[in-house]
Formats: C-alpha cells, structure tokens, sequence
C-alpha cells in the first residue's frame, strides 16, 4: 500500500502493480463508500493476465484519510488523474463500477490522449436521476432520501444494502457479509459523494469520449437501473453494451467468468 497526498495532507491510499505487458494500465474504481478491496478477484484475474493495474480507495474509503473536505466527483475524478500523474502513466484504461463509473467518466475528460479505454460496470452516469431528455433513474428527492436514511442508522443502511439490495445472483452469506464489512470502513464524509449525483450530469463529457468503451450492466441491477447504462453505451462515440443474464449490481461478483470473458476481450481489442 502507498500512499499521495491530494489535499493538503490528507492522503489517499493505492496499490500499483506492473505487469509484464506494455499494455494499457488498467485503473479500477470502486463505487461509493467501497474501497480497493471490492475488485480483489478482477485484480486477481489481471495480474495473472500480465496487465499494469492501478488500484485505490476513494477520499474517506477503505484506508484513505477520512477528513477531506471536498470529496465531489469533480475531486474524485481529478484524483484518478493525480495517481496517473505520480505514476507518470501514459496510457490507461479507467474503469469504474457504480459512482466510480462517474468518476472515472469526469477523470477520462481531464486525461486527454492518456486515456485509450473506458468500461463502465453498473456505472452511475451519465446521470443517476431523471431530466430532460434522460427518463433513467429516480429524482433528486429520492437521492436525498437515500442520504437522509444513511445518516440517520448507518449500521442498518449498509447492512440491507449489501444483505438485500446489491447482489441478484446467489452469492453466498460470506460475500455479502465481506462487502457489508466493506462498506463501513469509510467515513461519514464519503455521503457527500453519493447526494452529488442527485444533479451530477455528464452527457455533454461523455458523448467527447471517442475512444473504446464497455458499458456493463446487470438486466437485474436495482442500484443503477439497466436504462442508465443503454443510454450511456449510445452515447459514447464507441459504446457497447453488455447485459449480464441474472445479475445485480454487482456483475463483476455475481458471474465472476462471464465478467472477466468480457472485460479480457475487451483489453485484448485495445491492447490489438
């Protein structure tokens, strides 16, 4: 574990891990209030694979500092771009699952001809609520709602969200109980993020983004709704679509093969 300092002396926590290919490093983000353990299988399967692969907490997950102060997406994604700074990378691939799809969208934006791909699993983005133009999603309200409940019994917020609402496919009670145990190693400043994608709206952003993208959802996801990830994969100048048969939020642990098939071709395209 390394650390970089993003905010006056409040740091962020990430793992590098240079592989044997000369491939595209692929950058994971996990969504809101996980941290870099929720991706511990598809490091896994890409370390075995060859491929460089950055890893992280967000501002007040996992081991970073809890006490920032600014933790938006507009700060989250400019994070993404800092490590790749620090670690003087010039060719990555982001991917994101849920809020990290936003941020990894608002990082792809500020990365100009670094960024050579982008995957999106369950991804929070374009926008996560409804407006002109985008029926996908909830309302403001709901969002703020969501925010109200977890500040008002955290314990119970995570423990049905993890325990009922996440996973679709059968997981088992350790896995559920793992992303539980997860989620409460951030600190309250991380709810901020979530109520941002009330209004967050990145059509203008992501419909720039002309390079290879995989947009994946789970036909099950009652977290992000398919909708979202339809409109986002025809947005992108070269979006696909991939709709994961039986899944939730969570394809990337739901269906562990199908997912990996999907992301290795992937990389496999870019890398050519």
């Amino acid at each position: 574990m390394s650390r970089l300092a993003v905010e006056d002396n409040r740091t962020l926590s990430f793992e590098f891990y240079p592989g044997a290919s000369a491939d595209p490093v692929v950058v994971l983000s996990h969504g809101w209030g996980m941290n870099a353990r929720a991706w511990d299988d598809v490091l896994a399967r890409l370390c075995d694979a060859g491929s460089s692969v950055l890893v992280y907490d967000h501002r007040a997950c996992g081991q970073s500092d809890k006490d920032f102060r600014d933790v938006s997406i507009d700060a989250l994604g400019s994070d993404v771009v800092a490590l790749c700074d620090h670690l003087s990378l010039a060719s990555v691939v982001l991917s994101g699952w849920s809020l990290g799809g936003a941020v990894v969208v608002d990082a792809a934006s500020k990365l100009g001809s670094r960024l050579k791909g982008l995957v999106l699993t369950g991804g929070a983005t374009p926008r996560y609520t409804q407006a002109d133009g985008f029926p996908h999603g909830g309302t403001a309200a709901d969002v703020a709602s969501t925010v109200a409940a977890l500040r008002a019994d955290r314990l119970s917020f995570l423990h049905g969200l993890y325990f009922q609402g996440v996973f679709v496919a059968p997981v088992g009670e350790i896995v559920k109980q793992h992303a539980f145990e997860l989620a409460l190693q951030a600190g309250p400043a991380a709810d901020a993020s979530l109520g941002a994608l009330a209004h967050i709206d990145q059509r203008d952003i992501m419909s720039r983004l002309d390079v290879p993208a995989l947009v994946i959802t789970g036909d099950q996801d009652g977290v992000v709704p398919p909708g979202i990830a339809e409109f986002a994969a025809k947005l992108l100048p070269q979006g696909k679509l991939a709709v994961m048969t039986g899944c939730g939020h969570a394809p990337f642990i739901e269906d562990r093969t199908t997912y990996w098939n999907l992301l290795h071709g992937f990389l496999k395209e870019i890398a050519g």
